[in-house]
């Protein structure tokens, strides 16, 4: 999906409306939200005319490319990490503020 997406999102910031259309037409559109379809479909209408940027499209790819980097982190990470806590959890060294 993320391959698709950097490929769409490359489409649609150099207006290509035939690549768009290309896109559009496969199977994994269909996974993608509403909002970043109609996008992609009105600048592909526009053509290298149009002014619309693709943010929802951007935004999504930027979305789906951190559920990625934090997914990997998830599975790499080392389970005996010195910073966890006696229950597992992850503890923030904090300092004292003084009080008035």
């Amino acid at each position: 999906m993320l391959a698709y997406l950097d490929s769409l999102c490359a489409a649609l910031l150099a207006r290509d409306s035939a690549e768009i259309q290309r896109l559009l037409a496969l199977t994994a559109s269909r996974d993608l939200p509403r909002r970043v379809r109609e996008e992609a479909v009105a600048i592909s209408r526009a053509g290298t005319r149009g002014f619309m940027a693709p943010i929802h499209a951007l935004h999504f790819y930027y979305k789906l490319t951190h559920m990625v980097d934090e997914s990997a982190d998830q599975i790499f990470s080392d389970p005996s990490d010195s910073s966890r806590g006696p229950d597992g959890q992850i503890e923030l060294p904090l300092r004292k503020v003084g009080t008035r």
